[in-house]
Formats: C-alpha cells, sequence, structure tokens
C-alpha cells in the first residue's frame, strides 16, 4: 500500500519542550495563528481502510491489522464509494464506552484516484457529504476553543486533540513514519505513554 502525508505546518510550534502538557497561552497562541483546526484525540488504533473488495486494514507501518471491524461497521462502510481510502481511528477493546467504532479523520484516495498534490484540508472536505451514522463517525474539526477541549479530554477515550494545518500538501511516502508530520498531537500526560 501506499501514503501519503502533508507538509509539517508552517508555523513552528513556541515551546517544543512542551509539546505533551500544553499551557494554555501555548494553544492559544497556535489557535490565534489562523493555521490550524483541531480534531480530538481519540485512544484507537489509526489505520487506514480501503474499501476495495475484499476491505483491506493497515496500520501507519504499512503492516496488515489484526484487530477487526465488527459486521455492523464494515455494513455501514458501503457507504463511500469503492477505490477510496480512508485514514481513521479504530476505536478496539479498550475503549468501552466507544468500541468497535470507526472515527473518520480524512479521505486519502478518492474513487481509485490518489490525492496526491491536494491539501489536506481538499482530502477532508469530502467527508462533508457524509454523515456519522451508528458505528462510523466523521470526526468534527473545530477552528476555536482548543484549550478546551484539550481539557475536556478524559484521557482515557479521549486522550487530548490533534492540530492540522489544511494547507499542508498530500505528498508521496515510501518509507514509514511513525506520526504524521503536519500535525501536532497534545495528549494528557501518563506513564504509559512514549512520547
Amino acid at each position: 500500500m501506499i501514503f501519503y502525508y502533508p507538509n509539517r505546518p508552517t508555523l513552528r510550534p513556541v515551546d517544543p519542550k512542551n509539546i505533551s502538557t500544553p499551557t494554555s497561552w501555548y494553544l492559544d497562541e497556535l489557535e490565534k495563528s489562523g493555521v490550524y483546526i483541531a480534531e480530538k484525540k481519540f485512544n484507537g488504533d489509526n489505520v487506514y481502510i480501503d474499501t476495495d473488495n475484499p476491505l483491506q486494514l493497515w496500520n501507519r507501518v504499512k503492516e496488515p491489522h489484526h484487530y477487526r471491524p465488527t459486521p455492523e461497521v464494515l455494513k455501514e462502510l458501503e457507504m463511500f464509494p469503492k477505490g477510496t481510502v480512508l485514514n481513521a481511528e479504530l476505536m478496539h477493546y479498550k475503549t468501552v464506552g466507544i468500541k468497535n467504532r470507526l472515527i473518520i479523520h480524512c479521505v486519502m484516495r478518492w474513487k481509485g484516484v490518489w490525492l496526491i498534490g491536494k491539501t489536506w484540508g481538499e482530502a477532508r472536505i469530502l467527508l462533508d457529504d457524509f454523515a456519522s451514522r451508528t458505528y462510523i463517525k466523521i470526526s468534527p474539526i473545530y477552528k476555536s476553543g482548543f484549550w478546551d477541549l484539550y481539557s475536556s479530554a478524559d484521557g482515557k477515550e479521549i486522550e487530548g486533540i490533534v492540530l492540522k494545518d489544511p494547507k499542508g500538501k498530500l505528498l508521496f511516502s515510501t518509507s514509514p513514519i511513525k506520526d504524521v508530520p503536519w500535525m501536532l498531537k497534545f495528549r494528557h500526560p501518563c506513564a504509559k505513554y512514549n512520547f
């Protein structure tokens, strides 16, 4: 499978040492920049889903994913056209309240065409035509209230927030990337995390 990633955002963090535990002024600065939108950081497995038959499920390091969506999730995936690859969060057994759900973040391939050269924002807007269902949720995006979003995360089902640059271009990449380089993750501190 081929992966595409946007460029790093043009705005660099003002305090890279505190990226895992931001202060309100730090997130306020990022919000005021107008560069980013925010999404909730769900505690699941980030996956790429190929809607072609048969369904293929891959993680970010290009390995087949072993935790499988339920038949109910697979049925709801039929709302997306064949030849589509989605970036999503697969909520598994650890997230009891929302387990066996898919949180869709972005479209990576649309009807058989990779979206190379498009921006993350152009790829994400394709999801606007799809409504959340019972087992598949379209991840909401926020243009303001970053600190409130971060502060309200419970550290279990929702770990924090992710800031994304809608103008970041989708690029070709052949090597595994642990974290997509165009997003900034802010997670609540926890002894189990490796930052």
